[in-house]
Order: structure tokens, then C-alpha cells, then sequence
């Protein structure tokens, strides 16, 4: 089948949607271009601000505007943490920002399966971030576009700024194990290198994310 993901927000997000486009590529399906035609259409999103719930809101209308037989779906942080807002949306699969891989899943059943979806409530998958206690690792993302792939080692935060969404759209901390991070670029064909983009912030937001020599 074919795909086009668009992604709102920041590195956290770039990374996902190049991991589920890696994995998609390995499972025999073809990356678009969000304006091409597609089977599916995937927006992730972000929630840090009422604008950026608009405009995934606005990706959604172009979605049935102009691929109206298309499998539209949402994921990412305005589903996580505006679940009952988007349930009103016409989309075809809701996800949050967990699970990808079983999210993938459910996107090639919702291909398959999209004229029997059609006037129904939309396929859910959500669980509740702030239960989450352990890091999902997903593939090193890709380099389509990019001059380096990205490696996301870290995700959550802990620190329930006044301001800030991130805790409940991500979770509570967790790392990627030492022994992975240091083995998954190598899996993609490139080498680690410093980056910024990390959710939590300050020490202790970070105090299990220990980087030896090499990385």
C-alpha cells in the first residue's frame, strides 16, 4: 500500500514518523508525498499550543477533501491528550503516541478493511501516558531528506511545568537502554551524533541516561 505521513512539531515527532516510515518500507509498502495519492494518510501531531491542534485538525479536512476514499489517520499528542475532542473528527484510526508498531498494524487492517470502517466510530488506540515505564524502542530513523538520521534516547518528563503538556502527552522519563543506543545506528546504516531535542529538561529529567565512550 501507500503512505504519506505528515508531521507536526518537534524532533521527538520527526524521529517517530522516520521510524514508522522505516518500518513501513521493511514491511513492502511505498512512502508518498502527502500530496500524492495514497491509501492511507497519517498525520502525527502536536499539541503544544491551540494552534497546533488547528492545523492538524486542517490536515485532516485536506484529507477527506481531496482523498475522500483514503484511510485517514491521527496519532501522536493531540490524540493523547484531547481524546475525546478528536473522537469527533471524521478519521478512520486514532492513535496516541505510544505503540507505534501495533499502531502500524492496525493502519494496514484499517486499508484493508476501509469499506467496512466507513460510517463507523473510529478505530482507538490509546493507552495512558502517565502509566508508561518503559521506553519504546523503535528502528533509527531514516536519512530520506536529512543529512543525519535521528536517535531518540530519551522520552517524558517529570518536572509538570504549569506551562507545559509534555508529561501528559509523553509519560513520566524513561531511557533507551545504554546497549541499544549504542547498537541501533549501526542497524541504520549511519553513526550517533549530538543532537538537542530531548522532552524532559534538567538533571533530574535525565539522571538514567547515562552515555559511555563511542556514542
Amino acid at each position: 500500500m501507500k503512505v504519506a505521513i505528515s508531521t507536526l512539531g518537534c524532533k521527538v515527532n520527526q524521529y517517530e514518523t522516520q521510524a514508522m516510515e522505516q518500518e513501513l518500507r521493511r514491511r513492502g509498502h511505498e512512502i508518498v508525498d502527502f500530496s500524492d495519492a495514497a491509501d492511507a494518510y497519517v498525520v502525527n501531531s502536536c499539541s503544544v499550543t491551540a494552534v497546533s491542534d488547528r492545523k492538524s485538525r486542517q490536515q485532516l479536512y485536506r484529507i477527506r477533501r481531496e482523498h475522500p476514499a483514503a484511510v485517514a489517520a491521527l496519532c501522536g499528542c493531540y490524540v493523547q491528550t484531547h481524546l475525546d475532542e478528536v473522537r469527533k473528527l471524521d478519521v478512520d484510526l486514532l492513535a496516541g503516541t505510544g505503540g507505534r508498531m501495533e499502531f502500524l498494524d492496525r493502519l494496514e487492517s484499517a486499508v484493508m478493511e476501509k469499506q467496512g470502517l466507513s460510517g463507523h466510530a473510529p478505530a482507538e488506540f490509546v493507552d495512558q501516558a502517565l502509566r508508561r515505564r518503559e521506553f519504546e524502542v523503535l528502528p533509527a530513523g531514516g536519512l530520506e531528506g536529512r543529512t543525519r538520521a535521528m536517535l531518540k534516547v530519551e522520552d517524558g518528563c517529570v518536572n509538570f511545568c504549569s506551562y507545559c503538556i509534555i508529561p501528559y502527552a509523553r509519560g513520566p522519563v524513561r531511557s533507551l537502554p545504554l546497549s541499544q543506543a549504542r547498537e541501533l545506528p549501526g542497524q541504520g546504516g549511519g553513526e550517533a551524533a549530538p543532537g538537542r531535542g530531548l522532552p524532559g529538561s534538567g538533571a533530574d529529567g535525565h539522571r538514567d541516561l547515562l552515555l559511555g565512550p563511542g556514542l
